[in-house]
């Protein structure tokens, strides 16, 4: 077996011709002789043949309109072949002096297919009428129907001129017995013959309206009259298609049949509503009116039912298609690899014997070795199948029928290699003697593989695939990099089939009882994708697109700074710190874990966690020192410490880049490759994020942490950061919050109301005793304020209020949330509000003063958290005395920069209302003003308006005490006012409005253009931050400036805008008036053509215009120029210009040159009648 070469197998000669291309509208004698006898039947399509020739030769006795054949199967199943046969072996053609019904017959072998053949050829003779519909020269535009298609070939294969007015004229003088007195006529104006010109059309129109004014003057006066009054109107439709089709025949072709042979309706009619029931409509004509005499072949990729269903409309006639074909054959894959093996791979009897036993010896390890993946069933590998298709595999067959197809629907192919049992056959020959392949040559074991076949369909493929495939045997030095890439390239074309490493490799299997190249593959392919020459998403590789290319050539241009790696690291963090990183102490408060990274902070919170990522080496061992070092300085915060390598580096550098080139190409993406690179490049960054946060995430847990100066890094039990982090903060969170346990405690809404209602302290819930509030003093429960937590409150507001500073409720939930204490806003509310029950301290609220817990307002205020932060709490006293009365009297020449007349409270207490109402009105005014233009900074002044009220509304006593401890507050409102309404006059007021505009509007029009200027956006950026200041009017100098930038880049886009539309529809009048036609128009047509071009080519701009709207005008302007020039010809030429679209003659795919030579002829056709009619054609 070592020293036998395959081509000794076979048993016939490799070398013999095959055709390549089985064309249904061949006429070549001996290549149809030759396409016959080479005719493979599989038990399969012999059974189809003899159930239409039952049906045909039955129909005579019993006529029905079942007269439609639909013949289906993938693209190249043979469907075309078997149209073909069909409609040679009913016509009974003479091929080379023997009748085409008999070769048939003998090649098919079969006793009762061969005697209906014959009783059909003796006593149903039939003229048949075979072409495709997607290539026939007779079909002239994308637009025509099928029933004029089918009417203008039946007309040709009868011998009457092509274009449908002609052939009316003939039929009409061929009925009244008048037309071979119009060709002689004809013969003896133009000494031509009538028949060899009549389809010259831009002549033969003319030609035969001047013979029909000789022959006729009284009726057509002019040469022209009969050509003028028959323009197009030789219309066709199904019924009368079907009753000249009866008549025609019984006129040129009596007794004989008729069948229509379509090749390719199904791709014709596809997605085509209109084009579906036109074929409906004429086969259901054809019927009625044959009765059994006129019969249709048509072949289509998909079987009737899919097409019908693939529609989304459901009108009734469609469903009756399904009717019209009462015979349906659909063409199976399993047949084209019988077909296969009999035309090309029939082993001879000793061959069978010899891969029997290389099978048998190898079957299991072929099998592992090239066993693929799909998402459809894929034949198995057998002895029969193997002995059969040797040296192709099973799968092989399969995998090249949809290579072929995906290579056809993505365009590039061309029509020879369009086919299965016709490119297959050839491929499989190909495979065995081609001089790049030569594997008859090579010894048996030896396997055909998916590189191979890429270089015999190569020329198929874009050449820009081909160049960049044939310049990896350069670029990457692994040997398999190569046939790799050829692999992948071929498989793209198949979406059933996965492109992973292992298909990628049972493809490339060398010989049966090889090893498996798996390993050699997975390597070739990391280095493809290393240099870009391959690209990977979700296990799967394919060849780049040049935009894929070029996307990956800006991708690698992007490279980070130390800036933008600081940021990605610091998003990884972020993420690894989720959930956050938390610890319930004694059951009372959650705390949680602040993140501060590499110095700047990230989240605030409970406890500070310093996380630093450094080098490994000598710059992590500094960094580790410090970090110990600052943790016992910084007692309160957790320094934790973890270093970087080359593999978080190169993570790094692609997650930048990802995010770079998403910034760049994510918004103006717009055609679907764009949308699927922006897509596919997601996946990516995704992907890159993933594995940074894991590498991230092992660095930290092998990192260093310290508190105090102790370490605390993490165990080898710990899996997350956020746990490490959580278990640390159990560890530190006593030591931090050491006074904590003095508050402790889940305070419930009842354990506030009670404080609120219930007048006798006995009723008071079991969480005043655990905290230690209240006390029995002689038998009465009293509030226990002398020690404890009410006293540190109480000092606290003492302390705030001595410096006439206001004690609020959120100044005092802030200090108390920090460390040593901890406290939650329930329980220092509850602990405020205690003090207040006590007569210890008093409550202001909106103007109003609360010296009652048990009050309505009070109520109202404790209740809801956003009011107790807002009120104000100052020490309760039973009356004021001197030293109260000295603190105003230095309170009032501080506040108001006056004395007072004398130290007497009503004195003391009607100066301050008086200063203060007048100090409220100012504020107020301002306030409004703030409130008005949406200006920040009206908090401040309403809460010294609320304190001004309190002052005016209160007693004596609570005036002056309530002066006293706000008296700075008031001070810094009053000169703050004072400021705002010096800073906002009207003009600033208009300067301010100008900024927010710019802002909101100019600026979000510039955010996203891609050429800004450098510094502009940090302009931006700092007046949005100056806007949204309580202090902005400090910095309205500024915020002009930086509104001015913005506002003048805005008005230099907005100017280019206009100045480059009102270039360009100038430009657009210039070549208007410069056309020849322009002087044929009068003054009032030149306004009207011109004006949409006028009105636009103005310089000016409204202002009410946008810088988008201007760009849109811009790209309109080919289309209003191409309109404006339309316009002028129709009114030039009127009714003699004609309008053709280009579209209307390409509609779907253009394949082959013989697709391409169709269209451009059926164009021409059509404008060379339009001249012979004299009229002048616009092309569009």
């Amino acid at each position: 077996m070592a020293n036998t070469q395959i081509k000794e197998l076979f048993a016939g000669d490799i070398c013999r011709r095959i055709e390549e291309v089985i064309k249904v509208d061949q006429t070549d004698e001996a290549i149809l002789r030759e396409e016959i006898g080479e005719y493979v039947l599989t038990d399969a399509i012999r059974g189809h043949y003899k159930n239409i020739l039952r049906s045909y030769w039955e129909t005579p006795n019993k006529p029905h309109e079942g007269i439609a054949i639909w013949v289906s199967g993938f693209f190249g199943s043979g469907k075309s072949s078997f149209a073909k046969m069909l409609g040679l072996a009913l016509q009974n053609r003479q091929v080379q002096g023997e009748a085409a019904a008999e070769i048939f017959a003998d090649r098919a072998s079969d006793t009762e297919l061969k005697v209906l053949l014959k009783q059909i050829s003796e006593h149903i003779p039939t003229d048949a009428v075979i072409f495709d519909v997607s290539t026939d020269r007779g079909i002239k535009s994308g637009n025509q129907t099928l029933t004029e298609i089918m009417y203008r070939l039946f007309l040709k294969s009868l011998g009457y001129a092509e274009d449908l007015d002609l052939a009316e004229l003939e039929i009409t003088l061929e009925q009244k017995g008048e037309l071979e007195g119009f060709e002689a006529t004809y013969r003896e104006m133009f000494e031509q013959e009538w028949d060899a010109n009549k389809d010259l059309i831009a002549f033969s129109l003319g030609e035969a309206s001047a013979v029909m004014h000789r022959l006729f003057p009284s009726r057509y006066q002019t040469q022209d009259s009969w050509v003028q009054a028959v323009q197009d109107r030789a219309d066709i439709t199904a019924g009368r298609l079907a009753e000249r089709c009866k008549d025609l025949m019984g006129r040129r072709r009596p007794q004989k049949n008729l069948a229509f042979v379509v090749d390719e309706v199904g791709q014709f009619v596809a997605r085509d509503v209109q084009k579906m029931l036109d074929l409906q409509a004429a086969v259901q004509s054809l019927g009625r009116v044959g009765r059994g005499k006129i019969w249709i072949v048509v072949t289509s990729q998909e079987k009737l039912t899919e097409l019908v269903g693939g529609l989304d409309d459901k009108r009734v006639e469609l469903a009756r298609l399904m009717d019209r074909f009462p015979l349906q054959v659909h063409l199976e894959p399993s047949d084209i690899s019988e077909v296969t093996s009999k035309r090309v791979l029939a082993k001879n009897a000793a061959a069978l014997d010899t891969l029997r036993d290389l099978y048998s010896k190898h079957s299991g390890r072929l099998t592992a070795n090239t066993r693929l993946t799909a998402d459809i069933q894929l034949p198995e590998l057998s002895t029969d199948r193997f002995q059969d298709l040797y040296p192709l595999l099973p799968y092989q067959i399969d995998l090249i029928i949809q290579v072929v197809s995906g290579l056809r629907t993505q365009g590039g192919a061309t029509k020879h290699v369009g086919g299965a049992n016709r490119t297959i056959i050839k491929l499989a020959q190909q495979l065995l003697i081609h001089e790049g392949v030569k594997l008859a040559e090579q010894p048996v074991g030896k396997l055909a593989t998916i590189d191979q076949i890429y270089d015999l369909i190569a020329s198929n493929i874009p050449s820009e695939i081909r160049g960049k495939i044939a310049a990896i045997k350069t670029e990457v030095p692994h040997p398999f990099a190569q046939a790799v890439a050829k692999a992948i390239c071929l498989l793209q074309y198949v979406k059933s089939i996965h492109r992973t490493a292992e298909n990628i490799a049972s493809t490339l299997h060398p010989a049966v009882g090889a090893d498996s190249v798996l390993p050699e593959v997975k390597e070739a392919l990391r280095q493809l994708v290393d240099a870009h020459k391959v690209r990977v998403s979700d296990g799967q590789y394919r060849i780049p697109t040049p935009a894929e290319d070029d996307w990956e050539v800006t991708r690698a241009s992007f490279q980070p700074k130390p800036g933008d790696i600081n940021r990605i690291h610091a998003d990884a963090v972020m993420a690894l710190w989720e959930p956050r990183p938390s610890h319930n102490l004694q059951d009372a408060r959650t705390f949680k874990g602040g993140l501060t990274f590499n110095g700047r902070s990230v989240f605030d919170e409970d406890i500070a966690f310093h996380v630093t990522l450094a080098e490994r080496g000598a710059e992590l061992e500094r960094q580790a020192t410090e970090a110990r070092s600052r943790s016992q300085a910084e007692r309160k915060a957790v320094f934790w410490v973890a270093g970087l390598d080359e593999h978080v580096d190169r993570e790094t550098v692609e997650v930048f880049r990802s995010r770079e080139i998403l910034a760049r190409k994510e918004r103006a993406a717009k055609t679907k490759d764009e949308t699927s690179l922006v897509a596919e490049e997601k996946l990516r960054l995704r992907t890159h994020e993933t594995e940074l946060r894991r590498l991230l995430r092992e660095a930290l847990l092998a990192g260093s942490i310290y508190f105090q100066g102790n370490d605390r890094s993490p165990g080898d039990s710990v899996t997350a950061v956020s746990q490490a982090a959580s278990r640390v903060l159990g560890q530190v969170l006593p030591e931090v919050y050491d006074r904590f346990a003095e508050g402790a405690a889940r305070v419930a809404s009842k354990d506030l109301d009670t404080l609120m209602t219930n007048e006798n302290l006995r009723g008071l819930t079991p969480i005043f005793a655990q905290l230690n509030l209240v006390r029995d003093e002689k038998g009465q429960t009293v509030f226990h304020t002398e020690t404890g937590v009410l006293k540190e409150v109480m000092d606290r507001i003492e302390n705030k209020t001595s410096y006439g500073e206001t004690a609020t409720g959120r100044y005092l939930a802030d200090e108390f949330e920090k460390e040593p204490f901890g406290w939650n806003l329930d329980v220092v509310r509850l602990f405020v509000v205690a003090l207040v029950r006590a007569g210890k301290v008093k409550a202001t609220s909106k103007g109003t003063t609360i010296d009652s817990a048990l009050s309505v307002e009070a109520r109202n205020t404790f209740s809801s958290n956003n009011l107790f932060r807002a009120c104000s709490f100052q020490k309760r006293v039973s009356g004021t005395d001197i030293n109260d009365w000295l603190e105003a009297e230095a309170a009032y020449r501080d506040v108001f920069g006056k004395q007072l007349p004398e130290l007497q409270a009503s004195v003391i207490a009607e100066a301050i209302r008086r200063e203060v109402g007048e100090a409220e009105e100012k504020l107020h005014e301002v306030h409004t003003t703030l409130l008005t233009h949406g200006l920040p900074g009206a908090t401040v002044l309403q809460e010294a308006i609320d304190q001004m009220r309190a002052i005016r509304g209160g007693n004596e006593d609570d005036a002056i005490l309530t002066f006293n401890g706000a008296h700075k507050a008031l001070k810094e409102a009053v000169k703050r006012a004072s400021e705002l309404a010096a800073a906002l006059t009207e003009p600033r007021l208009l300067d301010l409005k100008r900024a927010r505009r710019a802002l909101d509007s100019h600026w979000a029009f510039l955010d996203q253009e891609p050429d800004l200027p450098d510094g502009l956006r940090p302009k931006a950026e700092a007046l949005a931050d100056m806007m949204a200041r309580e202090t902005f009017y400090r910095d309205i100098a500024q915020i002009d400036q930086h509104a001015t930038a913005l506002e003048a880049e805005y008005q230099a886009r907005f100017q280019a805008a206009a100045a480059a539309r009102t270039e360009c529809y100038q430009q657009a009048l210039a070549t208007l008036h410069g056309n020849p036609a322009w002087t044929e128009l009068n003054e009032e047509q030149q306004l009207r053509v011109a004006a949409p071009l006028t009105n636009r080519a103005s310089a000016t701009v409204p202002a009410s215009a946008t810088i988008p709207f201007l760009r849109s005008e811009l790209s309109a302007c080919p289309q209003h120029l191409k309109a404006a020039v339309q316009q002028m010809m129709e009114l030039i030429e009127g009714s003699r210009l004609v309008t053709i679209n280009v579209g209307d003659f390409f509609a779907g795919r253009v394949e082959t040159p013989e697709q391409l030579e169709a269209a451009i002829g059926a164009l021409r056709q059509r404008i060379e009648k339009l001249l012979g009619e004299g009229k002048k054609v616009w092309i569009q």
